[in-house]
């Protein structure tokens, strides 16, 4: 059934959910849990995991993914110390335990509730390590759209652009909730004249912003190339379809500039 294979669309967005999933996952046994990478400071919510056993921090990472925060690993019945000094560094106003006392007693979820800051902690548990899966994934992901999302445009197509503004390349998203859609352009310019400038700058109307312009003078070289990249984000309301475009345009005297290999990728961030 050809309706059953999955687009280049479907197949980008699964490929980004799986990458960050795998980035926030903070691999270590209990006894040697180590900082999370590349959180930073102002992370909103931790999941914090036993490190006996893999199903429950390998749930939460999706989970952890959307959010945008760490997967920390603990014991039983005790809160590893680079756990705690991984907490400490990032003081989330939320910490989730995920599953139940029987991996995560209530001696550690006391202690989270006891540090310093006043995190709020919750827990997500089931029965067992599937109804745990599955409470995680009520608890986030939403029964209309996925995210993250991701919207791609790009290929080997070529455009000569004058010194009107012309959308080169375009690509639309629809949010399921309220978040932020990040936007990523590169273009090779080609511009052969010396002293005249070819610029693009992403946007959601048809001209270009002189604010996010991502601009080449050309040092008058015949064949000349450029690469022009730049990324915007967008804030977004949720069932709100954002549609971005790739702008291009030539300054100067020779008329035309060349835009090729274009392309445009949006993605889609949740609030948290």
């Amino acid at each position: 059934m050809l309706d059953a294979i999955p687009s280049r669309r479907e197949l980008l967005a699964w490929a980004l959910a799986v990458i960050l999933a795998v980035t926030v996952v903070v691999v270590a046994r209990p006894d040697s849990a180590s900082a999370g990478n590349g959180a930073g400071p102002h992370t909103q919510v931790v999941y914090v995991a036993t490190g006996e056993n893999f199903p429950d921090a390998l749930g939460a990472a999706a989970t952890a993914a959307s959010g945008l925060g760490p997967v920390l690993l603990v014991q039983q019945n005790s809160v590893p110390a680079p756990t705690l000094t991984e907490l400490n560094r990032l003081q989330p106003p939320e910490i989730v335990i995920v599953g139940g006392t029987a991996v995560i007693s209530a001696g550690v979820e006391a202690q989270l509730q006891a540090l310093a800051w006043g995190p709020t902690v919750t827990r997500i548990a089931g029965a067992n390590r599937y109804d745990t899966a599955a409470a995680l994934s009520a608890a986030t992901f939403p029964t209309t759209g996925r995210y993250p999302l991701a919207v791609h445009a790009g290929g080997e197509q070529v455009e000569g652009v004058g010194t009107a503004a012309l959308v080169v390349r375009s690509v639309s998203l629809t949010a399921p909730v309220a978040g932020t859609v990040i936007v990523n352009s590169t273009a090779t310019a080609q511009e052969p004249t010396a002293g005249d400038q070819v610029g693009c700058s992403i946007i959601t109307g048809p001209f270009l912003d002189g604010a996010f312009l991502q601009l080449w003078e050309s040092p008058g070289a015949d064949g000349d190339f450029a690469q022009l990249a730049g990324t915007r984000g967008f804030d977004v309301t949720a069932g709100q379809t954002l549609t971005v475009n790739l702008v291009c345009r030539h300054f100067g005297t020779s008329g035309t500039s060349i835009i090729r290999d274009s392309a445009l990728t949006a993605i889609f961030v949740a609030d948290t």
